[in-house]
């Protein structure tokens, strides 16, 4: 889905153009922006919004903005096109762990550190499917609707693709319950678990009953069923957390 830089951003990419709140701000925006690309928030040839609009978005200086972009380009990350048409898009190929700038580091979650990520994560979801159920719109419903459609048509030989979906899909979710604080929060925790969730074991049958869990999860939007969202998540992050048991040494979630 091409981003529009002349229409407002979608639910799901709020969080990743919050405001940069930091003294290390040119840093936080590009490992923001490198994990948003390596979580598949940003899609591959997808466009950026302006490096005006970026600068509003972020509430950055546009020297700070430009100056990430360029690490970015030169990171294999972005490229700039020119003529009509042009902007800054998402590479097609993204660079390899080896060929990542300094400032986009993947921590190396494990054991309780990645357990204590995985209960604040279940409090944070699980809080905002409740939410969501009670104040969820027919378009948000909708939106969601198509996200799980879209992640129906990925095969295990796409994984990147679907789990890039799959964030989009519980990000918006979070952004149905009216905080911009949970969005930013959900988020986070979102691009802090990418790298460990793409190393699980995974098969089509997990693919598969994580689709019947987040279809579960919409009807209880559908119904306005506080509750059954509340559990129906709970019982979908219970299941991935039981996927990375084996990256933590025993004891840990």
């Amino acid at each position: 889905m091409a981003a529009d830089p002349n229409n407002p951003l979608s639910d799901e990419l709020n969080g990743v153009f919050a405001p940069v709140r930091t003294a290390n701000a040119f840093e936080q925006t590009v490992e923001r922006l490198g994990r948003a690309i390596r979580m598949g928030l940003l899609a591959p040839g997808e466009q950026l919004p302006s490096e005006r609009d970026l600068a509003q978005h972020l509430a950055l200086s546009r020297s700070t903005v430009r100056e990430a972009l360029r690490v970015l380009q030169e990171s294999g990350y972005l490229e700039a096109r020119r003529g009509r048409g042009g902007g800054t898009f998402v590479c097609e190929t993204l660079p390899s762990d080896e060929d990542r700038p300094p400032e986009d580091g993947v921590r190396d979650l494990r054991g309780e550190e990645l357990a204590a990520l995985l209960r604040y994560r279940r409090i944070l979801e699980s809080g905002a499917a409740e939410l969501a159920a009670e104040r969820s719109t027919a378009a948000e419903r909708e939106r969601l609707a198509e996200l799980v459609d879209e992640m129906g048509g990925f095969h295990l030989s796409d994984y990147g693709a679907y789990r890039g979906i799959d964030s989009r899909f519980h990000i918006a979710l979070a952004s149905i319950a009216g905080s911009p604080d949970l969005v930013t929060a959900i988020t986070d925790t979102q691009a802090a678990l990418s790298d460990v969730l793409n190393a699980v074991p995974r098969s089509e049958e997990s693919m598969i009953n994580s689709q019947t869990q987040h279809r579960r999860i919409l009807a209880a939007l559908e119904a306005h069923d506080r509750d059954a969202a509340r559990v129906a998540m709970r019982e979908h992050l219970e299941g991935i957390e039981h996927l990375l048991a084996v990256l933590m040494p025993k004891g840990g979630a």
